[in-house]
């Protein structure tokens, strides 16, 4: 396992050299601070209506960065011909490719870590109750669907170039629960071949909305926590599309000529 927490440990200390993240969080800030200013609400409907957009601010910041870091992880190893001195030396495809998801998932680590500091603060700030249960609840499922678009981004890497990747990873996050949402208001319409497809996308789609639990953070005074088992379903739900992306990304790079 040395080798793996050796490439996710320099992908980790490369993202938090650049400067992508901190633009990202700076942005998130004067967004999240400039509803702090907002004044008509008063301070209960000021304190929900702040942890709501703070929330899905830090939820799309934190998806895009990790769209980037991990669709360019893979292209930037080839293109620098880095890739080959570490293949050479006892390292496999496997462990190289654990390695550099782990890095990327410390880098949303980090960045998640910046963006609950700033939610802490800004909730103490405006005098609200803090939900530590549910605020690490939406945590723990924000990380499993960070590793879902990872997996998703490292495919994505091997089957086009960097920019169509940067793309389509950035639609599949933005679209993809409208799209499996559209399918089941048209799938009585259609033929049984369109059946079929509409089938196999709806369930090679991940919902992501299933895994935010942002919404119930906000209103934690009227929704309860997830219980273990519910929090087990999602977690197993999660990996299921982890191991398939993983999988065929894991077919794709090794039968890819270096």
């Amino acid at each position: 396992m040395r080798p793996v927490w050796l490439i996710a440990r320099s992908v980790l200390i490369e993202a938090v050299r650049r400067k992508e993240i901190y633009v990202i969080v700076l942005l998130s800030l004067m967004v999240i601070g400039g509803v702090m200013s907002v004044n008509f609400f008063g301070m209960e409907g000021l304190t929900k209506f702040y942890r709501e957009v703070a929330l899905e601010v830090m939820s799309i910041a934190c998806a895009l960065m990790v769209v980037v870091l991990s669709c360019r992880q893979l292209p930037r190893e080839f293109e620098n011909r880095t890739i080959y001195p570490l293949l050479a030396k006892p390292v496999g495809r496997g462990s190289f490719l654990m390695g550099k998801l782990l890095g990327v998932l410390f880098a949303a680590g980090f960045c998640l870590s910046l963006f609950m500091l700033i939610f802490l603060i800004g909730t103490w700030y405006l005098g609200g109750e803090i939900p530590w249960i549910h605020l690490a609840e939406y945590v723990y499922l924000q990380m499993l669907a960070m590793t879902i678009i990872s997996t998703l981004g490292f495919l994505f890497s091997l089957i086009m170039n960097l920019d169509a990747a940067i793309t389509m990873g950035v639609l599949f996050y933005l679209t993809a629960n409208i799209f499996t949402n559209g399918i089941s208001y048209i799938y009585d319409f259609v033929g049984r071949v369109g059946k079929v497809i509409f089938l196999i996308v709806n369930y090679g789609i991940p919902q992501l909305t299933l895994l935010d639990f942002s919404e119930k953070t906000v209103h934690a005074n009227i929704w309860r926590p997830l219980g273990g088992v519910t929090l087990c379903y999602l977690t197993l739900y999660a990996m299921v599309y982890i191991g398939v992306y993983f999988f065929l990304t894991m077919l794709l790079f090794r039968r890819r000529e270096l």
